[in-house]
């Protein structure tokens, strides 16, 4: 491997900014001239000062020229022109990709959409029979131009800003690690650009040391935002791989033991910033865990990875028959994902490089598309006739061209149904597991053989997670209740109208009790797991205004409501098409219109089964549809039964003959 220290190769100079600013004073007056309505790009000096990169030739790409493992590529080729093109090559900003890309600030500071020289980088080093910027020299320009700006905003000790100028932000710091090891790597190989890749890497090696300093705030304990923490982690790795320079990343095992200590909770989710997240658990830190694994086989990734794959196979619920289902969204504290679906189409398949652990991580592969599903939906792209949609800008991370090509393509179909059967709600038709926060937080699962319910009670990490049962699914008719971690009305929760306290949205304190009332035994917490029995959870809320008693029995669960006066239970029903609603008075739920009525229950028959959900005395009840609709058929339907001061429901399933 060349290093960068050695004898200069002999090549043309490098554009650089000194040669750029001889002619600024033109460049600001073709800009000045420009109209409002133009592109950035014609708004700068329309190629007058750095040659614009031609658009794509008509009739490209061709499906039929790529090889399977690199067809997420042609839409990021759709974009290659308009990209380089938004480099601006006047004052100010020099080099800054102005055009709206990939992250939101749009601002010169932003280091994360100069991620985007990567895929600059890609294109001009890598001939592919479809790939016409190959050594084109005016994207060879502009990717100097933009790293002459990436490369000015690193600050002295290594790291990078995103949402200010003066900002020592963990999260562009280890991504752009990645970002700019892949630049330098594809510079190398055409060799071009010496001084400047002298530049890269001398800021990787500062950018790698700050990311595996300890005694920065990203370490503090316990490790928060782990997904950024991984991938600065995977940053260092990978520049040390391209830098040829083990010591950069000799300190990332230690890393690693830190994180497996105080970067993931007991319950096995990684912290998001103290709490689970789906998206970012899933999309964002797996992959970057198969990343390492790729670099550096350490044990450890595999413990991280096993814990996760444990609590995965619990929030993850899988529809009857299908190999995708919903999360148990309430749990999340970022990102609202309430469905999950294991794609087999790359340019959708961002936790592609998850992969990776599959083979040590046997209970992972029940949440990947199989290796046959990935064929024949790599044999579909290449067939169609369809035009290749370009990359749309706010979704255009550059890490899924970097991922996808590089990922396994995944185990055979009968060994993911096999690890899909044996998920535990599906194995089992009865068990109680309690799994613990870092904070003071109860994850409580239960199954039962006539459904599987799951509640969250303790202390509340922001105002994304939403506290209390928050599924309610059936292994033969699916999900019927969902609470959403959304802004919007669509979380199982009791109102009290008259204080305005909502039992979801605030923290609340639980006891588990034997048997079908709160009056029981207490059941310690620890001793939760692994109870078979009836029990009843009593979770109360901060300011007491409201207090649920859910009782687990086997055919069904009871949720008894205590509250100071005018009170609303809300309770999100996952409705498709196809299924019957009808209120216990004989009145009809049609699938999309509101109804109001007084009544003592609600029917929903699906697949033969009947979803029951009774409470007991007439009350009035109105029916809502939503808007957000999921996996195909199905929508948010919200229930509201109207009461004062106590309420019983219980919800169960039978035989709809």
């Amino acid at each position: 491997m060349m290093h960068e220290d050695e004898t200069r190769p002999q090549m043309l100079p490098a554009l650089s900014r000194r040669n750029f600013l001889v002619g600024a004073s033109a460049a600001a007056a073709l800009l000045a001239i420009g109209n409002a309505g133009a592109s950035p790009a014609l708004a700068t000096s329309a190629g007058t000062v750095l040659p614009l990169v031609a658009p794509l030739p008509a009739g490209q790409p061709v499906r039929s020229q790529f090889a399977p493992n690199e067809q997420v590529l042609a839409a990021y080729l759709m974009i290659v022109a308009p990209l380089a093109n938004s480099v601006r090559d006047v004052a100010p900003n020099y080099g800054w990709m102005e055009d709206g890309w990939w992250r939101t600030p749009n601002q010169p500071y932003n280091t994360r959409i100069m991620e985007h020289v990567a895929t600059l980088s890609w294109f001009y080093a890598n001939d592919r029979p479809w790939n016409p910027y190959y050594r084109d020299p005016a994207l060879l320009g502009r990717l100097d131009a933009a790293l002459s700006h990436y490369l000015s905003l690193q600050h002295a000790d290594g790291s990078y800003p995103e949402y200010s100028p003066t900002e020592h932000h963990l999260s562009p710091t280890g991504f752009g690690t990645v970002a700019l090891a892949a630049v330098l790597r594809d510079l190398r190989a055409a060799g071009e650009l010496h001084d400047r890749r002298l530049q890269i890497r001398d800021a990787i090696r500062k950018s790698s040391a700050w990311l595996v300093d300890t005694s920065r705030p990203h370490w503090n304990r316990p490790v928060q935002f782990a997904n950024q923490v991984v991938a600065g982690l995977s940053g260092v790795v990978e520049a040390a791989h391209i830098l040829g320079e083990p010591a950069v990343s000799a300190s990332v095992p230690n890393r690693l033991q830190i994180i497996l200590k105080d970067g993931q909770a007991p319950a096995g989710f990684f912290h998001e910033p103290v709490a689970p997240d789906a998206g970012y658990n899933f999309d964002v830190m797996l992959p970057d865990l198969g990343a390492l694994y790729k670099r550096l086989p350490d044990p450890s990734i595999i413990q991280l990875a096993e814990r996760f794959a444990a609590w995965w196979g619990y929030v993850v619920v899988m529809e009857p028959g299908r190999n995708e289902g919903f999360i148990l969204s309430g749990t999340s504290a970022r990102n609202i994902v309430a469905t999950f679906v294991t794609t087999p189409v790359d340019d959708l398949d961002r936790s592609a490089l998850a992969r990776t652990l599959l083979p040590h991580v046997p209970a992972l592969r029940a949440f990947y598309a199989s290796a046959e599903e990935k064929t024949q939906a790599r044999n579909a792209w290449s067939s169609s006739a369809a035009p290749v949609a370009p990359r749309q800008k706010q979704d255009s991370s550059p890490r899924l061209h970097m991922h996808v090509p590089q990922a396994p393509i995944g185990v055979p179909a009968a060994q993911r149904d096999a690890q899909v059967a044996a998920l535990r709600y599906r194995a089992e038709s009865t068990f109680t597991e309690l799994r613990k926060g870092t904070l003071d937080q109860q994850y409580v699962f239960v199954r039962r053989p006539g459904y599987y319910t799951a509640g969250l009670y303790g202390v509340r990490q922001n105002s994304l997670q939403r506290m209390g049962t928050n599924a309610f699914w059936h292994p033969v008719a699916g999900m019927l209740a969902l609470t959403v971690n959304s802004t919007g009305p669509d979380d199982w929760t009791t109102v009290a109208d008259t204080v305005g306290t909502a039992s979801s949205r605030g923290p609340v304190t639980a006891t588990h009790h034997a048997g079908s009332s709160a009056s029981g035994t207490v059941i310690p917490a620890d001793a939760l797991t692994g109870y078979t029995g009836t029990f009843t959870t009593r979770y109360v809320t901060a300011d007491g205004a409201v207090t649920t008693d859910v009782t687990h029995r086997p055919d069904g669960i009871r949720r008894a409501l205590m509250t100071p006066g005018a009170s609303r239970e809300r309770i999100p029903l996952i409705i498709g098409t196809d299924d019957q609603v009808v209120f216990a008075n004989g009145t009809p739920a049609p699938y999309g219109q509101e109804t109001i009525t007084v009544t003592r229950g609600i029917t929903v028959t699906r697949g033969g089964m009947r979803f029951i959900i009774d409470w007991g005395v007439d009350r009035e009840a109105k029916y809502a549809p939503m808007d957000r609709s999921y996996l195909g058929n199905r929508t948010h339907r919200i229930l509201t039964i109207s009461f004062a001061n106590s309420l019983a429901v219980d919800l169960k399933v039978v035989p709809a003959v």
